[in-house]
């Protein structure tokens, strides 16, 4: 199993692909205030990217100022943390809200205060991308009895660290892993892991390429707080492909006869 590597021609960010996703990035205002305010009353997590990605906290969306043009960000607990934003010549915030990745960059942001609290401040996003990819159907995979996937961390002196992951969904394009929050520093934006070992329940373990799209923590019920992968397969060879696809029927039609109560 080989280690992750870095390719630096590669963007990290879809809202800084143009070519590829301008159709998705919208530059209205009126229409980036609707996305904003729908993930402050969905109260959802995002993602703080601090300049290139390599650190990155969790927030919430506090308040749309549509007067005065601004936003009110939740702040991080660490004091180191919360200096590393304050100094950051770029955020990109990044969340996924009902199956829609949500990004807007900002490009300064200032201590202030909201409803009496500590708070981020920061000037009204003027782009919002809201990517679905309708191309892949996507499947949430089975919570008991998850499947799993092998990455390797390359460590010094060189014997790779293996980490054992559990899938949260599966597409042809790529999948979502889940696993502990204290891993998050072995990660980084559009990493790439070669010869990952993907467990497909009634086929076999096959090899996949993963390149890493996006990073997040988010809350589980009981309070705590997991790593979250947002991968995109790489290479993948087609008769790989029919596995994956095979098992995400199986999924869905286990899944509709549960439904209508015939499993």
């Amino acid at each position: 199993m080989t280690t992750a590597t870095e390719e630096a021609s590669v963007p990290v960010f879809e809202i800084d692909q143009a070519e590829e996703y301008g159709r998705y990035i919208l530059s209205n205002e009126r229409e980036v205030l609707f996305h904003l305010r729908n993930l402050q009353t969905q109260n959802s997590f995002v993602t703080l990217y601090l300049d290139d990605g390599q650190h990155f906290f969790l927030s919430k969306l506090l308040a749309v100022d549509e007067e005065k043009k601004r936003i009110f960000l939740d702040t991080p607990r660490e004091p180191e943390v919360l200096n590393q934003a304050l100094q950051a010549g770029k955020i990109t915030v990044s969340t996924t809200v009902d199956r829609v990745k949500v990004q807007y960059r900002l490009h300064h942001i200032e201590r202030g205060t909201h409803d009496g609290q500590i708070a981020f401040v920061a000037n009204l996003p003027n782009r919002l991308l809201r990517l679905q990819r309708r191309e892949f159907f996507r499947v949430q995979t089975p919570r008991i009895n998850p499947l799993r996937c092998l990455l390797a961390i390359q460590k010094k002196p060189p014997s790779p660290e293996v980490l054992d992951f559990s899938l949260y969904d599966l597409s042809g394009g790529g999948l979502c892993l889940i696993g502990e929050e204290r891993h998050a520093d072995k990660f980084s934006l559009g990493a790439l892991f070669a010869d990952c070992r993907l467990n497909i329940p009634g086929e076999s373990v096959i090899s996949v390429n993963l390149r890493i799209r996006e990073i997040s923590k988010v809350e589980t019920a009981n309070g705590d707080h997991q790593l979250r992968l947002g991968c995109e397969f790489v290479n993948l060879p087609g008769s790989r492909l029919t596995l994956i696809e095979r098992y995400i029927t199986r999924l869905e039609r286990e899944r509709k006869a549960k439904e209508t109560g015939l499993y």
